[in-house]
């Protein structure tokens, strides 16, 4: 199953689940009451610090439902609830609280992009993923520059869509690795001196975070506390004028402050 495309999956998701018998959101009970095997894919009931809330927004009630119902069987995940417009998402994240929302790109009242901008304005921790109908690089810059953390491709795999959740968590930035340079591309134009007073220290976080390491891998990276790295990552987005992670890596390949690996390798070559 995990060669399917994300809402090829959702179709045979929804029917597993319903084997399962795993209700639809809007049917939940309160998490404490929810059996373990539905929330956590069959273990032990996770610890709630550990478990990943989700909202899922897509306008397209059957792909919606379907993800909600294949998130919700997957090891610590629980799906606090699901939207299909941008008013209705802002609406239900406001009361939520989610940790992460999967974004559908394209929705009745508006962009994927324009509510994620919205809704980061309100709740700057909460992460979005993305869930793209196009991966171009146009697409994913949109998504960046809006805030998002994440993006999959809903021609995807299912099986990345839940790597990106997880790792957006873990505070790694996600996105299709074949769009890489073509997103530095679509950015909005920016001053070539900016990130110019980037310290040599933030400079190495911002090369970590080009490779892809999260925020506790750099804390072993760089034999220095949590808090420490994400003052680092604070002041490199500020710096480098970026909404997110991602953004940030992206605006760096565009401005010659990090390199991608395909650009080590032409040089080596």
């Amino acid at each position: 199953m995990s060669d399917l495309g994300v809402t090829q999956l959702c179709h045979e998701a929804a029917r597993e689940a319903r084997e399962l018998l795993v209700p639809p959101v809007s049917r939940q009970v309160p998490w404490a009451a929810v059996p373990s095997r539905l929330v956590n894919g069959g273990g032990k009931m996770p610890d709630r610090r550990r478990v990943i809330r989700l909202l899922v927004v897509d306008d397209h009630d059957l792909v919606a439902e379907s993800l909600q119902r294949a998130l919700a069987a997957k090891p610590g995940f629980f799906v606090v609830g699901g939207a299909g417009s941008a008013e209705s998402a802002l609406a239900e994240a406001r009361r939520l609280r989610p940790d992460v929302v999967l974004m559908g790109s394209r929705l009745p009242d508006g962009t994927g992009a324009a509510a994620t901008g919205r809704l980061k304005a309100e709740l700057p921790d909460t992460e979005v993923v993305m869930l793209g109908a196009d991966s171009s690089g146009a697409s994913v810059a949109e998504a960046l520059e809006a805030g998002c953390s994440g993006f999959v491709a809903k021609d995807g795999r299912f099986d990345d869509l839940v790597r990106t959740i997880r790792a957006v968590m873990d505070g790694e930035v996600r996105v299709p690795p074949s769009v890489v340079d073509d997103l530095a591309a679509h950015l909005r134009p920016r001053s070539s001196t900016l990130g110019a007073d980037l310290t040599p220290r933030e400079r190495e976080v911002l090369a970590l975070l080009a490779k892809g390491r999260s925020t506790n891998q750099m804390v072993d990276d760089l034999v220095v506390s949590v808090h420490t790295v994400r003052n680092h990552i604070r002041n490199i987005l500020t710096k480098l004028q970026a909404r997110s992670r991602l953004e940030a890596v992206a605006i760096a390949i565009r401005l010659g402050l990090v390199e991608t690996d395909e650009q080590v390798g032409a040089r080596r070559a």
